[in-house]
């Protein structure tokens, strides 16, 4: 249906019902554009800390699953056995409201993981203790970090998926660094981070004439 304009000339009168049409028909869009997302997946990622291995291939049974891709996921961090400490640091220079990662542990269930949030101002939000599934067989999602969606690889282990809320959206991340703390748990995070952040409006400077 074409969209039918109706101009008034100054001076016209207008109805107050179609004043307050117009007045929630604005404030719908407002909240409509106070509400757009954009959402993006980074894939192949690389670290300057840590060290990546494949998910099979040349894989001891504790970090084999038995398969070298799964979904988007093509690579695992880890720190060595038995020692703990930075898994991997990801570079994203961008804003987030969330951001999601895969992981899981053998010896999981517990609140091994920790989580630093670098910005670009020089500074940092920290998440301690994050929970972490077991992967060696699926486990409900709980109340502690519950995972938003799991892979099975063909052998039954498991990669999580979590979401990260971030209590500063409007400042920019430079970096996202996860780091095992447990000796007992041996924490993987995945090559894979997905972000999203609300699309900001564009402020435009003032200009005097």
């Amino acid at each position: 249906m074409a969209l039918e304009l109706s101009y008034k000339k100054p001076g016209d009168l207008i109805r107050s019902e179609e004043w307050n049409r117009i007045i929630d028909e604005l404030a719908g869009l407002r909240k409509y554009i106070d509400n757009m997302t954009r959402s993006v997946t980074l894939t192949q990622l690389s670290s300057p800390a840590g060290k990546s291995y494949n998910l099979s291939t040349n894989m001891e049974d504790e970090y084999n699953y038995g398969i070298d891709t799964m979904g988007l996921i093509t690579k695992q961090f880890y720190t060595d056995k038995n020692t703990v400490g930075t898994i991997c640091r990801f570079g994203l220079n961008d804003y987030a409201d969330t951001v999601s990662y895969w992981s899981g542990a053998v010896g999981g269930d517990k609140e091994v993981l920790d989580i630093t949030v670098e910005y670009v101002d020089g500074t940092a939000f920290n998440a301690r203790g994050v929970y972490i599934h077991e992967w060696s067989n699926l486990r409900p999602r709980g109340t502690k970090n519950p995972y938003v969606e799991y892979l099975q690889s063909p052998n039954q282990r498991l990669w999580y998926r979590y979401v990260l809320v971030n209590p500063y959206p409007d400042k920019e991340i430079r970096h996202i660094t996860f780091a095992d703390t447990s000796k007992d748990s041996a924490v993987r995070i995945a090559n894979v981070l997905h972000y999203t952040t609300r699309v900001k409006q564009l402020v435009l400077p003032v200009v005097k004439t």
